[in-house]
């Protein structure tokens, strides 16, 4: 105890430094993990900010692509209701031309009042235009199939080429 009374300033200088020295490491510690987390924070927020980015440029692309493909899906809309109604005319016409072929055909099998008023050749004629309506039924029907399959296809090119325009942005 007397050693201790003897030396208490020296003692005390000591405890002083070692308190000081204790104080600024504990708050060097505390300066370096606020600084941490304040970084980590930071390329948080950057990375937050990046991923929000990300995503807009994404839903951005997403509508520019939806957009392109509801066009192309509107033009293709009017292809078809052009080609139904080119294949409406088309039956329409066929109609007449069966009407004309059977006209023909009844006029062929009425007697014969005069040569001059008959065909040369009534018969054949008559046959021809039946054939002729035939075939068209025939042709309309494969036109009508030719243009299903088209109209699919350029659905499904059209679709195709949204979804890699997608992928390329």
């Amino acid at each position: 105890m007397d050693i201790l009374l003897k030396y208490w300033k020296p003692v005390g200088v000591l405890l002083l430094i070692v308190l000081i020295f204790t104080a600024w490491h504990f708050d060097r510690a505390e300066k370096y993990r606020m600084g941490r987390e304040a970084a980590a924070a930071e390329i948080s927020n950057r990375l937050k900010d990046g991923y929000i980015e990300q995503a807009k440029q994404a839903r951005s692309a997403e509508q520019k692509a939806a957009a392109a493909f509801a066009e192309r899906q509107t033009k293709l809309e009017e292809e078809k209701q052009n080609a139904e109604k080119t294949v409406a005319a088309m039956r329409l016409e066929l109609n007449r031309l069966r009407h004309y072929a059977a006209a023909q055909n009844r006029s062929r099998n009425l007697p014969a009042t005069t040569t001059a008023a008959t065909a040369s050749d009534g018969a054949s004629d008559s046959q021809g235009w039946l054939l002729f309506g035939q075939c068209a039924e025939k042709y309309a029907g494969l036109a009508e199939t030719a243009d299903g399959h088209a109209a699919d296809l350029r659905e499904w090119q059209a679709y195709g080429h949204a979804i890699s325009s997608q992928r390329a942005e």
